[in-house]
């Protein structure tokens, strides 16, 4: 089971002194059509990084504009988070690739 993380509460007004009344408007419009989607966030942890830094603010933004979101971290020991991170590294250009082994790890995670 992936462990939720509690964001807590944020709303779209709170930004309305910050931006232009038709950017907040263009949100919600856009927003409207996903309104009742699910969207699940995963990742490998809620604190530390870009991921953790955006998420706890981003997810209640999309729940304030009528998304079914959540955000939710693997559970897994250093040798699974450190394939991930090579796939991470590896999507973002750096060379190498995966071992047998690596590959192993991450399916036994995955399963």
């Amino acid at each position: 089971m992936l462990q939720l993380v509690n964001v807590g509460r944020k709303s779209l007004g709170d930004y309305a002194t910050l931006v232009s009344r038709g950017l907040m408007d263009e949100i919600r419009r856009l927003a409207k059509p996903l309104e009742g989607k699910r969207v699940v966030h995963v990742s490998a942890t809620a604190f530390g990084g870009g991921v953790a830094e955006i998420n706890y603010t981003l997810v209640p933004l999309l729940a304030d504009a009528g998304l079914d979101v959540e955000w939710r971290i693997m559970r897994g020991a250093d040798e699974f988070f450190n394939v991930t991170k090579a796939i991470h590294n590896g999507l973002q250009g750096a060379p190498g690739s995966l071992t047998t082994d690596d590959q192993e790890i991450f399916f036994r995670y995955n399963a």
